[in-house]
């Protein structure tokens, strides 16, 4: 039992009193991070340290990571995951962010500057990225009650960061990096306009197409949260955007079938229906055509009691 800390009138077992700790909910009234010292945002504490907004704990910033650098920049941290100048340019990102969008917007705007941050070449400019890439977990987490991003974002960053650093190249790494290079110099156009990468991909596009079976070709798998993932084929079954996902596994270069192992097993663990195809299927056989449209029935049936019938 105690006084409020700010009017020194009973508070009971809470440090503010009703009055103060309705001016707290308002955000006028914040603890400094540093000497724990409550006080009115327009006044400074004993050590002016910079402003937490409300819309950021102290407990948000330290999920059980302790460390003693910075996950961004490798400075000294003292036991959190971030060093003071990185998680202040955190909470300025989170201050520009629409704390009005959902989970689903914030998780596809993360794993964009994920994506974005895989490709940028300047270390600088990776560093103030991924203290963006915190903000949006860590707005997520405390605006739509999701936690899928803060759970993974420091990994995120320490892999991130690591990618950085230059890598050995050897002949192995060279050959594939040709492979992938060569295949996107390839496009095969389908009969319903779509832009695929491989012979193979085209025929099974074709065979959906004159099957009149609905489909869109790369699209995110919205049932695996751990990582942003696209199929290469999903058909829609319900409105509510569940179906059927179609993989074609066109490659066997070592990083290719390590990138399908985890893709099958995220697949298995959310218990999402999907058809692989591998690539030394027969091509252009009746009897592949037929066995796909079959298989692509019978799973429908089995997981949506029904499979529909589109018009062209």
């Amino acid at each position: 039992m105690g006084n409020c800390v700010i009017c020194g009138n009973w508070s009971g077992y809470f440090p503010l009193c009703k009055e103060h700790n309705k001016e707290k909910e308002d955000g006028k009234i914040i603890k400094c991070e540093e000497c724990k010292t409550w006080h009115y945002v327009d006044k400074s504490c004993k050590c002016e340290p910079k402003p937490v907004p409300k819309s950021l704990k102290k407990d948000d910033q330290n999920p059980n990571i302790s460390t003693s650098i910075c996950v961004v920049c490798g400075e000294p941290s003292n036991g959190k995951p971030q060093c003071k100048s990185c998680y202040e340019e955190t909470i300025d990102y989170i201050d520009t962010l629409n704390k009005s969008s959902d989970a689903h917007e914030f998780r596809d705007y993360y794993y964009n500057l994920k994506d974005r941050i895989l490709i940028m070449k300047d270390i600088d400019v990776a560093q103030k990225n991924c203290n963006k890439l915190i903000a949006i977990a860590l707005t997520n987490s405390k605006f739509c009650n999701d936690t899928a991003l803060v759970d993974r974002v420091y990994k995120d960053v320490e892999t991130l960061i690591s990618k950085k650093k230059p890598l050995p190249e050897d002949n192995k790494y060279k050959e594939e990096r040709r492979e992938n290079d060569e295949d996107k110099t390839k496009i095969h156009t389908a009969q319903d306009g779509h832009k695929l990468q491989s012979h193979m991909e085209m025929i099974i596009d074709d065979i959906l197409y004159n099957a009149n079976i609905l489909h869109c070709y790369e699209k995110t798998v919205d049932e695996i949260v751990e990582a942003r993932k696209k199929c290469d084929w999903f058909i829609p079954i319900l409105s509510c955007n569940k179906g059927i996902y179609i993989e074609y596994w066109g490659k066997k270069t070592d990083q290719y079938m390590k990138d399908r192992a985890e893709k099958e097993e995220l697949y298995r663990k959310n218990n999402v229906p999907y058809i692989g195809i591998e690539k030394d299927d027969p091509r252009d056989s009746q009897s592949f055509k037929s066995n796909l449209i079959r298989e692509i029935r019978k799973l429908a049936i089995e997981r949506y009691t029904f499979m529909p019938e589109w018009k062209r």
